[in-house]
């Protein structure tokens, strides 16, 4: 009603919708909600196939470019059925606003809002209320997941998390004073902000190591895809384009396999590695490190999935995505150093489980997977992963995917079949344990 241009910005727990407003209309609407996102909308309303969707927002996310410019220049959707469908996702974004239970705001008055490229949607906000007031009397839909272990961790979750983190990692032997443990606050405050401010500005996509970037470089324009075996950063990235858009008719790769074959179609290894924004400089000992994670976990997890009856191809896919929180956290501690080794390692054992779980959600992850990081229920696939992790050298470095460790594991399966699960993960790495 002021008339303001701006972004206005919408916040539950574990979601953010924005709204763009320019001399008091609304101009464009997005949301970090995996149904709510464009491209899985246009998919639902059947604009365009989802495969065409799918390639265009892969370009748009690896380039930095406008997915709404491509849709129209090169999926060769209707500006008019694009406006259409944008004005119902505003009203449907605005409706669930109106139905949650607590949201916060802020309004930035210097975004910089735009008008895009053959598109004039004007909502006037009155009639978006309206709208979205007689959505909200006629159905309530379902909320966001609750963000208990996602980041920014704020409040009385700050205040727990650093407790924790001293509990675990502050013993007699290296005790602090009051004026260290302030400065020690200070250095876990700047990499948990460095790390929540990354999360919040991105895709999900993740830069990639030298190492995996150069499987790409050398590739021709019909070669073979690049061997994913031990390329955690691949996956992921591959992963996160992959579930971009949501569809019922088409869903979300759950093995290796199927992640090959998406990427496969979709054809962006060029793209993936050509910008600056996705690459990092060599790391040394930690590329090392979590190349041979994921190739030596892969093959120990898959191993024990033989004898405790989960697809061997589900395990690799998965142990491929849980490097990358922990390898991302060792990353952040290159640049912003936490000079106690103590509180170094507790971080280094929960800091990744949150921002596994604020990444997979934010990147729509099959729920299976989701799972993993949070590890709140004893699984079979939970099971593998664990068993595979204890086998392999430095498998204390990586995450957890049981709740509550060995007996929650016995409780649920066969003694012999855990037993023989075990006995395969150690043969499968014993190799590679005696080399490094």
């Amino acid at each position: 009603m002021g008339r303001l241009s701006g972004r206005l910005t919408l916040i539950e727990e574990g979601s953010q919708r924005h709204l763009d407003f320019l001399d008091g209309r609304v101009v464009f609407v997005s949301s970090t909600v995996p149904s709510e996102r464009l491209a899985s909308w246009l998919a639902a309303e059947g604009l365009l196939c989802v495969g065409t969707l799918r390639r265009l927002l892969a370009v748009s996310l690896l380039r930095r470019t406008l997915f709404t410019d491509l849709l129209i220049t090169h999926g060769e959707c209707p500006a008019d059925e694009l406006l259409g469908s944008l004005a119902r996702l505003a009203e449907t974004i605005t409706s669930r606003v109106l139905a949650a239970p607590e949201v916060r705001f802020t309004l930035d008055p210097g975004y910089p809002v735009r008008q895009l490229l053959g598109l004039r949607l004007y909502v006037e906000p009155n009639l978006l209320m309206m709208q979205a007031a007689r959505r909200s009397d006629e159905s309530t839909p379902p909320l966001g997941t609750p963000g208990d272990l996602s980041l920014p961790i704020r409040g009385e979750a700050w205040d727990g998390f650093l407790r924790d983190l001293v509990r675990e990692g502050v013993t007699d032997q290296d005790r602090v004073d009051g004026e260290e443990m302030a400065q020690l606050f200070d250095n876990l405050d700047e990499i948990i902000r460095t790390l929540s401010a990354w999360v919040s500005s991105g895709p999900g996509l993740v830069p990639i190591p030298p190492e995996q970037a150069a499987r790409i470089a050398g590739r021709g324009p019909e070669g073979p895809h690049p061997d994913l075996l031990g390329a955690p950063h691949l996956v992921w990235n591959q992963m996160v384009l992959g579930c971009s858009v949501r569809s019922s008719g088409d869903p979300h790769p759950s093995t290796l396999h199927q992640l090959i074959v998406r990427a496969t179609e979709l054809d962006v290894w060029e793209q993936m590695v050509t910008g600056h924004h996705w690459q990092r400089p060599d790391l040394g000992d930690i590329d090392r490190l979590s190349a041979r994670a994921a190739r030596d976990w892969s093959r120990a997890a898959a191993a024990a999935a033989l004898h405790l009856g989960v697809e061997a191809d589900v395990v690799r896919l998965a142990v491929h995505l849980l490097v990358v929180p922990t390898d991302l956290v060792f990353w952040v501690l290159v640049n912003a150093p936490l000079p106690h080794r103590g509180l170094r390692a507790a971080l280094l054992r929960r800091l990744p489980r949150r921002l596994g779980v604020r990444l997979a959600r934010l990147a729509d992850f099959p729920e299976l997977v989701q799972n993993l990081f949070g590890h709140t229920v004893a699984t079979r696939l939970g099971a593998c992963l664990d068993i595979g992790r204890r086998a392999i050298r430095a498998g204390q470095v990586w995450p957890r995917t049981v709740p509550a460790g060995d007996d929650e594991l016995l409780a649920g399966m066969p003694h012999d079949e855990l037993r023989r699960a075990e006995a395969a993960a150690r043969r499968a790495v014993e190799p590679a344990n005696v080399d490094h």
